[in-house]
């Protein structure tokens, strides 16, 4: 028999939690391998409290914005989570990560 496997495409790196979460734990719960691909940390139209922040640099956002994305795929207990970085307003799929997302659904 072979695993049952469940693939979440997230566009921001919070976007999975409030419109998949429960998907996502109801899968794991039903022994699915759940992975979750973040195209973008959503580093520009998500993260405005963390651009506040004194002496914040983009790549902190990002570094903010993946650990964020990191708890809350363990706290669903996702079996793995990619993330892509492919920008934020505006987020570019070029043709590489075209051909990297279809090798992940091929997966």
């Amino acid at each position: 028999m072979s695993k049952k496997t469940a693939l979440v495409i997230s566009a921001h790196a919070a976007d999975f939690v409030w419109r998949a979460g429960g998907a996502i734990a109801l899968h794991q719960a039903k022994g699915y391998e759940v992975t979750i691909v973040c195209l973008s940390y959503g580093e520009r139209g998500e993260s405005a409290k963390i651009w506040k922040e004194p002496g914040v640099t983009l790549e902190k956002v990002k570094t903010a914005r993946r650990i964020e994305a990191e708890n809350a795929a363990k706290a669903l207990d996702a079996h793995d989570i990619q993330f892509f970085d492919l920008g934020d307003y505006p987020l570019e799929m070029d043709k590489d990560a075209k051909f990297r997302l279809v090798d992940v659904i091929r997966k």
